[in-house]
């Protein structure tokens, strides 16, 4: 079968006179995510949101990423670890040291295991000079985002002013639960300097997540998967636009979606230049320390 070697055939033209972007949810094929993301997962995935698969999405190789992530004009992506794939944090790191200035790493914690996750922290994270941590909470586990036993590891990262990137939506969590919402209104809340960001919005609760991160400017809506171009992008490009414009951000999922046309459908969205600069860089920016 023939592979597409850019997601939209006016993506390149599109991009071309546009600044740097941050994507902030990348998988790349390190050991265990090649093992977990099986071809027909990806396609899947693309043929689902309407998209043409990549290179990079099949062929999975280094220079082939390189080179989406060159069309795109990303120049950070965060690698975050994710329990559901077993990924470890080293193969993580060692992928990233392919080129450090561009890749980085967000150790993932296990919330299930809390004292060995506030080890990780002073390993994995603080000793080596991580920007950010990764947690799963309701992936493969019953710990719940607002459960007290994961309280000690909010509270550390709060006083490391480290920001973690929470997997959030009905494809995580073994049953759907109405209740999400609520749990990550409660942590926001009790944790008013931890900068939380939830990867998919939240999806399928965009509608309630938006005013919860507008009462709470610590709680950030990650516009990536159905945020770009599924049925969250709507919700998500309206909160960029007007309700909380400092607190959208891009992420692709590769390899679960293009990131050249995952920077563009952002770009369709047609909003102010400052806006589209704030999801597609300066508020990513600004979580990183950058």
């Amino acid at each position: 079968m023939a592979i597409a070697t850019t997601a939209s055939s006016n993506t390149s033209s599109n991009t071309t006179d546009f600044g740097p972007v941050i994507d902030f949810r990348l998988r790349p094929f390190s050991e265990h995510y090649d093992q977990g993301f099986s071809e027909t997962m990806v396609r899947r995935f693309f043929s689902g949101f309407g998209y043409d698969v990549t290179d990079a999405a099949v062929d999975r190789s280094y220079d082939s990423l390189t080179r989406e992530l060159d069309e795109a004009h990303v120049v950070k992506a965060v690698l975050p670890g994710r329990k559901v794939y077993d990924t470890t944090n080293d193969e993580l790191f060692d992928y990233a040291a392919r080129d450090p200035q561009r890749f980085l790493v967000f150790p993932f914690l296990d919330v299930a295991r809390p004292e060995e996750a506030l080890d990780v922290i002073e390993r994995d994270v603080v000793a080596r000079g991580a920007k950010g941590v990764s947690i799963e909470p309701l992936g493969g586990n019953d710990v719940r985002f607002d459960d007290e036993r994961v309280f000690p590891i909010y509270e550390r990262l709060q006083e490391l002013g480290l920001p973690v990137l929470a997997t959030v939506s009905a494809f995580a969590s073994d049953l759907i639960d109405p209740t999400i919402p609520r749990q990550i209104h409660r942590v926001v809340t009790a944790f008013p300097n931890l900068t939380f960001v939830a990867a998919h919005a939240g999806w399928p609760w965009v509608a309630e997540m938006v005013p919860i991160a507008f009462m709470n400017t610590n709680l950030y809506l990650l516009a990536d998967f159905e945020g770009t171009r599924g049925n969250a992008s709507p919700e998500l490009r309206q909160a960029a636009e007007r309700m909380i414009p400092d607190q959208v951000l891009f992420g692709s999922s590769f390899p679960l979606g293009p990131i050249a046309q995952g920077v563009q459908n952002i770009r369709d969205w047609h909003l102010d230049p400052a806006s589209e600069r704030k999801v597609l860089h300066d508020t990513a920016a600004k979580i990183l320390g950058l």
